[in-house]
């Protein structure tokens, strides 16, 4: 089977912000030899930069800075010297990618190589270099976002003479124009090679962080050490590509299951060790977009299961789109056993090992094989069963696998457990377990045919079997009681005190004092449990069926005997809610006595409580009264021994049955009444007093009319009316009686109710001789003496004032008034809009209807004095 695995290091996106442009790298260091002064050391150093493909001036730099820090706790800065710019190659169109990946995508990168040589001082402590950059590009997935404003930091420490002789560091080999297609399998090497010969090791590591936004180019690099970049949930330093990748740490191949579309940072750091010493470490840190292509790949998985004649088949790689199949299922001499679905399924004719081939291709050109061994055995059924059942003590397991072809000829067991020995090869092994628990037991068998198959089943281990034993019990001297122990295994009772079978489950006790029984039980593996019953004896059943009580009709009482009786039984039993309880509940109409027999096996015991039922309180129902505003009324209630009126207020005693009320307005009042003789519970009436004010009313006090208009009286304030003198109206026994008259008259109006209470008024009525008709003066003084202040329209004999108006020389309204303003009294006070006016001639104009319903206008001057 061929495998194609490409690997993309640099994102598609080219247009990014003058910052955000650099894509990862690593440094390395060469010892060239002793330097031209005494005791120094002279190096090349070198940092490979990778960056966006078309940096602007601002983002691809001529030359870089080197900070060097001398290699002790303290990091002292030693110097800072620049590197040249030497090479910038662009990387395009991921040149040595396999033609058979599907969806290739373009790739173009730069590599940038800044280079220059040191001579050192010999240190101790050797030296830390380091250059930092801001910022990577945007969008990568496995960094907190926002990953435009993370920077970077390149860095390689030479050994000093503590750590071990000159040195050169480790070169990564050159492996960064490839494609990793998300969701499928692949393998990238970030192998190196050292010119000493030492031994390299390799593993995940974090990536830094370096310069910022705000200062995207230092010339001085920070000391370290440095801070890890923040990796975002479910990636980490140490799983950067999820999970399902991994890193070979002997060879530095990362491999796996890529993870979904996106950019990622990915760090693998590589520690040199010469003669088992270890001297120092290089890392290279790389950012690593996973496309969406597809590999033109198979792969098949042997299929040992032997569960039956037909089989489904799938590619165990992900399928490119528009890829074609072609499946032969290996029956020999069989032409038709093929198929070129997707995921066929085939049922085959007999038993056998059969070579399953695939072939994949796409268009034609890119092909690929697999192929695997089917087993068709059906069947092979794992299962086992177990004896024992707790914790330091042997569990026998027993196999009970049943196969159709060959034989049962391996077994593999894992008990679920921790520590040695959780796992046996042997067909029926024991296991201990330490621990009382639930535990996952799988066996997996294999056959003579070659199938495998497993079977998981949960093996509960308790502390001690189960047992189940009398509850602690009493009985009378003369009695015999059997004891009951339910459990698997042999019983044994202890003391052997008036007991007829000490290894019976089911023994029979008589004892003639209180005694406590133990039982042990033995399981067959030695496995125990104890457990006691203790018998209580007692010489005889007292019994007190308690005081006798009462209780109102109607209501429920627990009956509450002081008994050491294990049963009971109670008469009549017609009122109770169970007759063989110890405490029922009675709910009698009449005064009962209630008897109770206790007993414990032949002993027993009998005892009577009364309760007597008495009547609630009455209640004598008192009626809604009614009085006048200032009289009194005496309420009267009975059915009891205590009183209390509530609320309080215009009683003159809220305490007795038969209070004086002297309310001033109508009131509810709530009595309660008690019976100290009988029922203690109170019951509850109410009566409510209403008080009627009678305030008689006859309308206007003065009022006019002309000569033969008819008046329409009108009163309020009662239920029954009386007007006097009777002159002119035509029933004086109604609230609105209308009156014709000639002359000037006063009537009074006696106003009253059906509980007798009255009042009067008075109406004067002054008749003018005249036609009807709209007086209107021809002058008025405003002002605050109450004399003539208001100019307004005087009606006699009119039903209404439609309106009334007022202008001033200019013809602007200065006043308007209605039948409203008439009646209220309301006139014009001289203003207008708040500004009192000049004293002058003022025009008006009235209109109104008269009690004939003619329409009367009328047109005039006033004078305004000041």
């Amino acid at each position: 089977m061929k495998k194609f695995f490409f690997i993309l290091l640099l994102s598609l996106s080219c247009f990014v912000s003058l910052a955000n442009h650099t894509k990862g790298g690593w440094m390395y260091y060469e010892y060239l030899g002793p330097g031209s002064s005494a005791n120094t050391l002279k190096y090349k150093v070198v940092l490979l930069q990778y960056m966006i493909c078309n940096p602007n001036s601002g983002q691809l730099d001529q030359q870089v800075n080197f900070t060097f820090y001398t290699g002790a706790s303290n990091d002292q800065l030693y110097q800072t010297i620049s590197a040249p710019l030497v090479s910038n190659p662009n990387i395009q169109n991921c040149p040595g990618c396999d033609p058979c990946i599907v969806n290739k995508p373009n790739i173009c990168y730069k590599y940038a190589t800044y280079e220059t040589t040191t001579e050192l001082p010999v240190n101790a402590n050797g030296y830390t270099i380091s250059y930092q950059r801001c910022c990577r590009i945007s969008g990568i997935v496995n960094i907190v976002s926002p990953s435009s404003t993370v920077g970077d930091t390149w860095t390689i420490k030479i050994p000093g003479t503590v750590n071990g002789p000159l040195n050169s560091s480790p070169k990564f080999v050159p492996n960064d124009t490839a494609v990793i297609c998300a969701n499928n399998f692949f393998t990238f090497n970030f192998a190196a090679t050292d010119p000493d010969g030492d031994v390299l090791v390799y593993d995940f590591a974090p990536a830094y962080t370096g310069a910022t936004s705000g200062s995207p180019n230092p010339q001085v690099a920070d000391p370290p050490s440095y801070p890890s970049i923040p990796y975002t949930s479910p990636f980490s330093a140490f799983e950067p590509l999820g999970s399902q990748v991994t890193i070979n740490h002997n060879t530095g191949e990362i491999s796996g299951i890529a993870p979904a579309i996106g950019e990622y940072v990915v760090t693998v750091v590589v520690q040199e060790y010469r003669n088992g010493v270890y001297i120092g470490e290089s890392r290279k840190s790389l950012h690593i977009q996973v496309a969406s292509c597809n590999l033109v790949a198979a792969e098949l998985l042997p299929d040992n299961a032997c569960d039956g004649f037909t089989k489904t088949f799938k590619n165990n790689l992900p399928d490119p789109p528009g890829a074609s199949f072609s499946w032969d299922f290996g029956v020999p001499g069989n032409t038709t056993d093929v198929s070129n679905l997707q995921n066929p399924t085939y049922t085959y004719p007999d038993t056998g090992t059969y070579k399953v081939t695939l072939v994949i291709s796409l268009n034609g050109a890119c092909t690929d094989t697999a192929t695997a061994l089917v087993k068709v055995y059906p069947k092979l059924d794992p299962l086992f069963t177990t004896t024992g059942q707790c914790k330091n003590t042997a569990i026998q397991f027993t196999d009970k696998t049943q196969t159709t072809y060959g034989a049962v000829n391996s077994w593999s067991w894992n008990f679920g457990d921790t520590g040695a020995g959780n796992t046996s090869a042997l067909q029926n092994p024991q296991h201990t377990f330490s621990v009382a628990g639930n535990y996952n037991v799988t066996l997996t068998v294999s056959n003579s045919k070659g199938c495998v198959s497993g079977i998981t089943q949960t093996v509960t281990i308790k502390d001690k079997p189960d047992l189940l034993v009398t509850n602690d019990t009493l009985i009378c001297s003369i009695d015999t009681l059997q004891l009951s122990a339910v459990g698997a295994g042999t019983i044994f009772w202890t003391p052997g005190y008036n007991i007829n079978n000490q290894n019976n489950s089911s023994p029979l006790v008589s004892p003639d004092v209180p005694t406590k029984y133990y039982v042990t039980l033995t399981d067959p593996f030695g496995c125990k449990a104890t457990d006691s019953v203790f018998v209580d004896v007692k010489l005889f059943v007292t019994i007190d069926a308690g005081r006798d009580t009462g209780i109102c009709a109607g209501d429920a009482i627990q009956l509450n005997p002081i008994s050491d009786a294990l049963h009971y039984q109670w008469s009549p039993s017609a009122s109770l809610d169970n007759a063989i309880i110890k405490n029922p509940t009675a709910t009698p109409f009449v005064t009962t006595k209630f008897y109770v027999i206790g007993n414990i096996g032949k002993c027993q015991a009998t005892d009577s409580v009364i309760v007597r039922v008495a009547p609630y309180p009455g209640a004598g129902g008192i009626p809604d009264t009614a009085i006048c505003f200032g009289n009194s009324v005496q309420l009267n209630e009975s059915g009891g021994s205590m009183y209390t009126w509530s609320p309080a207020f215009f009683l003159n005693n809220p305490d007795i049955p038969n209070p004086i009320a002297s309310p001033d307005r109508s009131i509810r009042y709530i009595v309660t009444i008690r019976d100290t003789l009988g029922c203690p519970k109170p019951v509850f009436d109410t009566v409510v007093v209403m008080v009627q004010q009678v305030t008689a009313d006859a309308g206007p006090r003065d009022t006019s009319i002309v000569e033969n208009q008819p008046l329409q009286l009108n009163a309020t304030g009662g239920e029954f009316y009386l007007w006097v003198p009777t002159t002119g109206l035509n029933n004086p026994a109604i609230a609105n009686p209308v009156a014709a008259i000639s002359d000037n008259i006063d009537y009074v109006v006696s106003v009253s109710t059906s509980a007798g209470c009255f009042d009067t008024d008075t109406i004067s009525v002054k008749v003018y001789k005249v036609l009807p008709g709209i007086y209107v003066p021809n002058a008025f003084t405003p002002g605050s003496d109450g004399k003539n202040d208001l100019f307004r329209p005087i009606a006699i004999g009119m039903k209404q004032i439609t309106y009334f108006k007022v202008f001033n020389r200019w013809g602007v309204l200065v006043y308007s008034s209605n039948q409203t303003a008439y009646e209220q009294n309301i006139g014009w006070d001289g203003t207008y809009k708040g500004r009192p006016q000049d004293a002058a001639v003022y025009v008006w104009i009235v209109e109104g209807v008269d009690y004939l319903d003619k329409k009367i206008i009328q047109k005039g001057t006033v004078t305004l004095i000041r």
